[in-house]
């Protein structure tokens, strides 16, 4: 696969198509809204969906590991569907995600659907503070120093050779930066939606996540009036 490289806060960061980054200087590998769990909780409402997103986004997080081979591994929330995920997961699945951890010592941020629960042995805050850049699972609108979020699921619509492509993406602007979802069954947030507003303008720019790549598209990031929740 081919990742992007780009610049933020003074630091190099990869942008892989899987949506997650690597941090170069520091060596950490950083993913949010894995969402663990999520085809399963939907079976006590009656909604019974393919099992398999953990096994999916365990696949793909452990490839993605071993690609970048990252001395820690910082999660931005949102890693369990819900607080009971843990319980629900498969006993086989536990001990992958247990093994994946194991050899990286993860900063684990916790996000609103999976806030106060972490798994055994590891411990959650709200947010982690490093180099001058503040990590956390939703941006604050009223944050100063540089930082990096997840929570809205990003995507953006651009047209290609005549067709209309809807795609996960980063978002950047000088002080924020947006991680789409990395899990297999994760919806997405238009990019201009209202509740992004705050990163709507000339100067923000896109990546789009492509099948083996990650593309800048053109910079900007109009607003527009209709607003949907994906997140």
């Amino acid at each position: 696969m081919s990742n992007l490289s780009i610049d933020f806060a003074g630091h190099r960061f990869d942008l892989h198509p899987s949506g997650a980054m690597f941090w170069q200087a520091e060596a950490s590998l950083i993913v949010g809204d894995l969402h663990l769990e999520k085809a399963s909780s939907y079976h006590a409402s009656g909604q019974f969906l393919p099992p398999y997103d953990t096994v999916q986004t365990l696949d793909r997080l452990a490839g993605t590991v071993t690609e970048f081979a990252p001395r820690q591994l910082i999660l931005l929330g949102d890693i369990f569907h819900d607080g009971a995920a843990w319980g629900r997961m498969q006993a086989a699945d536990q001990a992958r995600l247990t093994d994946i951890l194991a050899p990286l010592s993860p900063i684990w941020i916790e996000g609103n659907h999976d806030q106060h629960f972490v798994p055994p042995g590891h411990f959650g805050s709200g947010q982690h503070d490093r180099a001058g850049i503040v990590l956390r699972h939703i941006m604050d609108k009223g944050e100063a120093s540089p930082e990096i979020s997840a929570h809205f699921h990003p995507a953006a619509v651009i047209s290609h050779r005549g067709t209309r492509l809807r795609r996960p993406c980063f978002v950047k602007t000088r002080t924020k930066l947006v991680l789409p979802a990395f899990g297999a069954l994760t919806g997405g947030l238009d990019c201009s939606d209202s509740a992004l507003s705050l990163l709507h303008g000339q100067d923000t720019q896109l990546y789009l996540l492509g099948t083996d790549g990650v593309f800048a598209a053109p910079k900007g990031c109009p607003p527009q009036t209709r607003s949907r929740r994906g997140y």
